[in-house]
């Protein structure tokens, strides 16, 4: 009787204790999720002019030269549009209004064209990172299971990206100087994410994280990603094949079907008329 009591008790006692180990668990993953918002919320841009530096850091132009003639051009390109656009409006139009609106118009354009290109660039970029992000893990597992620490394999990881993938290993330099002033992994990877929109990084940081919670092996874990990513991306191509082939069924239909009804009932109409033509003059 006695033993079953302390059984019970020691089995209750335990219930407990993992209940605690879990709530207290659970809230500190709450606090980390919301102490990574409020960096990633102080991470974004606060106003049109920081988000205009915020693109041509997402687009890949470096400080410096790269984005002072980007900016001049695009200071260039909205004057000239709207120069163009008043020139047009005072040769045909000699109203104030059509002169201001022409201008205006122009002035948009002017800017709407380069907004376009660096949109472009920032997509390109985008696509650069998250394709070759899969190989960046690899590198960092195989460096890992080498004996080195994450910050040594990060570094080495860098270093040896830098001519395939340039972009990439440009965030990862960042990063890792983040890192570097104190920063946690999960915040820097959570900061490359606002920066460049790619969800990879902060996948990477929250599994670093999880790993050092609960001391799982970090190689393996890394791995078991980069898989994850290859396999996500493999369903993405199959999607957009699928799509590609629906998105396919309008030109035919347009295009090519008349031609096929044409090519078919064209000889059959000629002869129908020809012996038409034939029986009338009979």
């Amino acid at each position: 009787m006695n033993s079953g009591i302390w059984i019970a008790g020691a089995a209750t006692f335990v219930a407990v204790m993992g209940t605690a180990w879990a709530v207290r668990r659970d809230a500190e993953r709450r606090r980390e999720a919301e102490r990574v918002r409020l960096w990633s919320e102080e991470q974004r841009p606060k106003g049109p002019l920081e988000s205009y530096r915020r693109n041509l850091a997402d687009a890949g132009l470096k400080p410096g030269t790269d984005r002072v003639t980007f900016v001049l051009l695009h200071a260039l390109s909205l004057l000239s549009g709207a120069l163009g656009g008043a020139l047009l409006a005072q040769r045909n139009a000699h109203a104030l209004a059509a002169v201001v609106l022409l201008a205006l118009l122009g002035g948009l354009l002017g800017w709407w064209l380069p907004q376009l290109w660096l949109d472009g660039q920032r997509k390109l970029r985008q696509l650069a990172l998250a394709a070759e992000f899969p190989v960046m893990l690899d590198l960092l597992q195989i460096s890992m299971q080498g004996g080195m620490s994450l910050n040594a394999a990060w570094k080495s990881v860098s270093t040896s990206l830098d001519g395939r993938g340039a972009a990439l290993a440009d965030e990862m330099r960042r990063v890792d100087l983040e890192v570097g002033f104190g920063t946690s992994w999960t915040r820097a990877l959570d900061s490359a994410t606002v920066r460049t929109g790619v969800d990879e990084f902060r996948e990477l940081g929250l599994l670093l994280e999880q790993t050092e919670r609960f001391g799982t092996e970090m190689a393996r874990a890394i791995a078991v990603l980069s898989e994850s990513l290859r396999h996500a991306e493999v369903q993405v191509l199959e999607e957009r094949a699928h799509e590609a082939s629906v998105k396919m069924l309008f030109p035919l239909a347009m295009f090519l079907l008349p031609a096929t009804l044409l090519l078919i009932i064209g000889p059959m109409l000629a002869m129908l008329f020809e012996a038409l033509g034939r029986a009338t003059g009979d």
